[in-house]
């Protein structure tokens, strides 16, 4: 007598079983993969934000030139003196003169001035005039640099193995080096050392 062929109940529904937990598996692999390849474009693109902006920062106040300016107002600059150079900051704002290539038919030296605003990271930039009285820093469009600024501290070496200064107020010579701190969306980035 021979066997009828073909699946009993009990075989198939083992069979069911095994490929409905396959099928989980994947799916679940499916979707990790797909939440790991987001979560590694957004740290990609925050550290590529990182690094074009600490670089800009260090190439221009790495460049920053000693050069004087004069007739200075007193919301301009922090000390109010008529003579001194153009690099001046506090512990949130910064203001240097820096060579600056931007493009073909525009370069020179800049008048540049790094701010928080509000929550916002920005910046502003002038052709360079010692006459601090001809530029109007109302009538320029700033740049965002950064948006979500939790928090920014610039600090100012005079010397070196001196004290760091929370003031540079428009001495006869650049400092020694800056030091820039910067918490952005709750991660604070890399502090920023500037000779």
């Amino acid at each position: 007598m021979s066997r009828p062929r073909g699946f009993t109940l009990l075989e198939v529904m083992v069979a069911l079983t095994l490929l409905s937990m396959i099928m989980v598996a994947t799916i679940t692999a499916l979707r990790t993969l797909a939440n790991t390849k987001t979560s590694v474009a957004q740290v990609t693109n925050r550290v590529d934000e990182i690094r074009v902006i600490s670089e800009f920062l260090r190439n221009t106040i790495g460049a920053a030139m000693p050069v004087v300016r004069v007739g200075s107002a007193a919301e301009d600059f922090l000390d109010g003196d008529a003579y001194g150079t153009y690099f001046t900051g506090d512990t949130t704002r910064l203001m240097w003169v820096s060579p600056l290539v931007a493009g073909a038919d525009m370069g020179g030296a800049f008048i540049m001035q790094l701010a928080l605003v509000e929550d916002r990271l920005e910046l502003k930039w002038h052709p360079y005039q010692s006459d601090v009285l001809a530029v109007n820093w109302n009538e320029l469009e700033p740049r965002v640099l950064l948006q979500s600024v939790d928090d920014f501290q610039v600090g100012y070496l005079a010397a070196y193995g001196g004290d760091w200064l929370d003031l540079w107020a428009g001495a006869q010579r650049n400092p020694a080096a800056v030091r820039i701190s910067i918490r952005s969306g709750g991660r604070y980035w890399p502090e920023l050392v500037i000779r």
